[in-house]
């Protein structure tokens, strides 16, 4: 989690990984997805990533458009952008491993509620 800049900390009564400032402060975000602009992760996934039971990948505004645009040129699906933040990371995974290996990207939501933001976005 430290890459993601989290430490050890407490948000709203749970101890977790917590993005803040070097006195404790709770840090701002920001993300094109209003559901990932908070400043901490579940307990269970820092359990999980404790435990070397399971490793996350950042991603940013960039690459979750980037995947969003991949995924709807090809595969005929809009994803949510929540997801997109998914999609070219497991492309970049998909790269490094043998051919017959197979990866599972979960497509939850709808993008359809995303498309004029996305627009908008490709026109700056």
């Amino acid at each position: 989690m430290t890459s993601g800049g989290g430490r050890i900390g407490v948000l709203q009564g749970t101890m977790s990984y917590v993005l803040q400032d070097p006195d404790g402060q709770i840090a701002t975000t920001h993300s094109i997805s209003a559901g990932l602009d908070y400043s901490a992760i579940g307990p269970e996934h820092a359990f999980l990533h404790d435990t070397g039971r399971a490793e996350y990948i950042r991603s940013t505004d960039v690459e979750a458009l980037e995947g969003f645009e991949l995924c709807a040129k090809l595969e005929g699906i809009i994803p949510a952008l929540e997801t997109s933040h998914a999609i070219l990371p497991a492309v970049r995974v998909a790269r490094e491993l043998p051919a017959d290996d197979a990866i599972i990207v979960n497509l939850s939501g709808r993008g359809d509620k995303d498309v004029q933001l996305v627009a908008d976005l490709q026109r700056r």
